[in-house]
């Protein structure tokens, strides 16, 4: 048979434990318990989310609650701002000289030229 250049490999663990040691362990499962000190931090830790989560809730609770406020303040606003225009509207129709001079032609009033000053 015709030699290869490639070699030939032993899979066989076996058969091959030149140099290698091998070492078995056996494992044995222990319970190992929290220190007191690791169980106060957990219990801090945990109350601390809680008051956070809660702090979290409460203060959106309140920015709803304020953000509604501030709509109903704008509105009462807008509605009060909507009455002045209208009465400042009513101020300029009751004003107007021609309503006074028609006004005073009925009560038999006359408009002397002379007497009207002009301010500026």
């Amino acid at each position: 048979m015709a030699d290869t250049s490639a070699r030939r490999l032993d899979l066989d663990p076996e058969k091959n434990t030149e140099g290698v040691k091998q070492t078995t362990s056996i494992s044995t499962k222990r319970v190992v318990r929290f220190s007191p000190f690791e169980k106060a931090i957990v219990l801090m830790g945990s109350v601390t989310c809680l008051v956070l989560a809660t702090l979290c809730v409460t203060s959106s609770n309140s920015a709803t609650s304020t953000q509604s406020e501030l709509t109903n303040v704008q509105q009462k606003i807008t509605k009060q701002q909507n009455k002045v225009t209208d009465l400042e509207r009513q101020i300029g129709e009751l004003t107007s000289s021609s309503r006074l001079n028609k006004i005073a032609k009925q009560k038999g009033l006359k408009l002397i030229e002379k007497n009207i000053r002009t301010i500026r």
